[in-house]
């Protein structure tokens, strides 16, 4: 467990780097113009040069290496007149999210673990070696190709969607295990509120992800008949997304079942207040139960009247 200090200066970093992403990204979300800015240009190669060196000094080796690949690439138009391409322009945006979610990542409640942080960069060097060649291609007065770039970017980003789901649902396994408690179920409802941002457009998705957050709400279902089926259901749904087998998706029964609404018990029930005219009770019990029901009473009131007239 990090030191109260380390844990200070874990912080300082966060926070100066979130300071450094607003500047990566207003640079970024017209980089075609940005380019006429030299300035603007060096304090977007200064950030992530910073970002850089703060990761290194603390041990965040993946962090450290998507900033220095950003560094490298804001070297090229910093030392060089290009004319930047709609292609170009997507894949530093690109590079940006990567660097964007480690970074959100270190704020969560695990952190950023070293395992987790290698597969994000693992993912994204294919788009860093792209952009880096594309970059030469045009300081050479070369052409980028579009088509392999955007079919690389498609699948990427359905990479990133699976991804993403199997990070949030360990999140919230960590907290099935945790033992329910009211803070638990809020953090769970609210873990299925960041997954169904995930894809907001998938119908299916967001049926299942609303199915399981309505179960989450019933206090009265345990974790360990929730947990199984909402963690399997979410997860195998994320990888037919990302399979392109939408159409494949079905809510299982265990998942309608655990989501429909409890019944209300008969202490929930709406108390009937019976009136003082003996008519009245009869009519009221007439109103409210079938023939059948109406001999079983009269049975047991003269059963009751009998025993009364006995003692």
């Amino acid at each position: 467990m990090p030191s109260e200090q380390e844990e200070r200066i874990k912080q300082l970093f966060i926070m100066e780097a979130e300071e450094h992403l607003v500047t990566l990204e207003n640079g970024l979300v017209d980089l075609k113009s940005t380019m006429s800015d030299s300035e603007t240009i060096n304090d977007m190669f200064r950030a992530a040069h910073s970002v850089k060196g703060g990761a290194a000094m603390l041990g965040m080796h993946s962090v450290k290496k998507v900033a220095h690949r950003l560094e490298d690439c804001f070297k090229i138009i910093r030392e060089n007149p290009v004319d930047i391409d709609q292609t170009v322009e997507s894949q530093f945006l690109k590079g940006y999210d990567t660097l964007k979610d480690l970074v959100e990542r270190l704020q969560g409640p695990y952190g950023l673990r070293e395992e987790e942080g290698e597969e994000i960069v693992e993912n994204a060097l294919p788009v860093f070696a792209e952009l880096e060649s594309n970059l030469n291609t045009l300081v050479s007065g070369g052409t980028v190709t579009k088509s392999t770039t955007f079919e690389y970017g498609k699948e990427k980003a359905k990479t990133n969607f699976y991804q993403q789901v199997k990070d949030k649902l360990k999140e919230m396994l960590e907290l099935f295990k945790k033992g329910d408690s009211p803070d638990s179920r809020k953090q769970l409802i609210d873990g299925c509120n960041g997954l169904l941002q995930l894809d907001e457009n998938t119908e299916i998705w967001q049926t299942l992800v609303n199915a399981s957050q309505q179960a989450l709400t019933n206090s009265k279902l345990s974790y360990q008949v929730l947990a199984p089926v909402i963690i399997k259901e979410l997860n195998q749904a994320g990888e037919l997304i990302q399979a392109g087998k939408v159409e494949e998706i079905v809510p299982s029964k265990d998942l309608k079942e655990i989501a429909t609404p409890p019944k209300a018990t008969t202490s929930e029930q709406k108390k009937v207040t019976l009136p003082k005219d003996p008519k009245e009770v009869v009519k009221l019990i007439i109103k409210s139960f079938d023939n059948k029901q109406q001999e079983a009473i009269a049975k047991l009131l003269v059963k009751h009247v009998k025993s009364s007239k006995n003692n």
